[in-house]
């Protein structure tokens, strides 16, 4: 039986995408589509160019179960596209929807990629990480697979991170970095069996601490459809029962330097060197939106505002 060919943005959708990226860099050089036909050297400067662009534009929150009538979350492309472009109100979503949307850009633009799903580590699990509940992309540049993932939050990985079994150490907002380990892990049966185990530090006096892992697998359209309904509607997962948002901040020379996050009804702001500059503890649900639309541009709407009264995430 033929398959059905994957969902790709429109022509349109590709540009007002790039200009949501890059609302005051018109002159930013994009290379002609597809982007697969340009040296490798190209193609990975045009994918980090996207990848720190989209973190610094595009929030990973989870504000769709809190402020919301209807607290659903929508894998959709066209959803997709117009919740976190179209309607213009500084929204992104959690990770299936940061990923989809970014790598069906990258597939418009001429990439090879595709989606692959992840455990995230459970540090009260004994090490054990939890079933495949996150999405990343696997982009291929000439012979060489990256990881890339721009929906894991304030330490999600910044670059796109090679699949070598060496295990390069990789840049992340100083004075933090992260790299990619290939082995087993714990809870499996068979010890030939191996993962890219993503690890992040907090600083070079300190020790890397796993956060997710994935295999090459590709997944499928139907695979994040569980993978969102449990991580949507569960209360088993602390998306549904905690407002998260973070972004990433930009310095002038275009290179991430910190980033500001909402974790429940608290405000942290880092700057260069993981320097704590703001912290805030708010109040009242008051606080917190006007904090939403200060910080993260994110506008919600009367009945948005509306849907988080008398949930355990609302302040009171």
């Amino acid at each position: 039986m033929p398959s059905s060919p994957p969902p790709s943005l429109t022509p349109t959708q590709l540009s007002l995408y790039l200009t949501h990226l890059f609302p005051t860099s018109p002159s930013t050089p994009h290379p002609t589509p597809p982007l697969s036909s340009h040296p490798p050297s190209t193609q990975h400067t045009y994918l980090t160019t996207l990848l720190t662009h989209h973190l610094a534009t595009i929030p990973f929150e989870n504000l769709s179960l809190h402020y919301s009538p209807h607290r659903q979350i929508s894998l959709h492309r066209d959803a997709l596209f117009q919740k976190i472009v179209g309607d213009g109100k500084g929204r992104g979503g959690y990770c299936m929807e940061n990923n989809a949307l970014f790598g069906l850009l990258l597939k418009g633009l001429g990439f090879v990629v595709y989606e692959a799903g992840a455990r995230v580590w459970n540090p009260s699990a004994e090490g054990e990480g939890e079933g495949s509940s996150h999405m990343i992309n696997i982009v291929t540049i000439g012979t060489k697979k990256y990881h890339v993932d721009v929906g894991f939050g304030s330490q999600g990985p910044i670059v796109p991170m090679p699949l070598d079994t060496s295990s390069p150490i990789q840049p992340h907002l100083t004075p933090a970095s992260a790299r990619l380990q290939y082995k087993n892990i714990p809870g499996t049966t068979d010890p030939s069996q191996r993962y890219w185990v993503y690890e992040h530090r907090a600083s070079p006096n300190t020790s890397f601490q796993p956060r997710y892992c994935f295999t090459e697998l590709e997944f499928l359209p139907s695979d994040y459809q569980v993978m969102n309904y449990f991580t949507s509607t569960s209360n088993k997962t602390w998306f549904t029962r905690t407002v998260v948002v973070e972004r990433k901040v930009m310095g002038e020379g275009g290179e991430l330097v910190g980033d500001v996050t909402v974790n429940g009804d608290v405000m942290k702001r880092r700057g260069k060197d993981g320097v704590k500059e703001r912290e805030v503890k708010f109040a009242s649900e008051e606080e917190r939106v006007r904090a939403l639309e200060e910080e993260f541009g994110i506008r919600l709407d009367e009945v948005e505002r509306d849907g988080i009264k008398g949930l355990p995430s609302e302040i009171k």
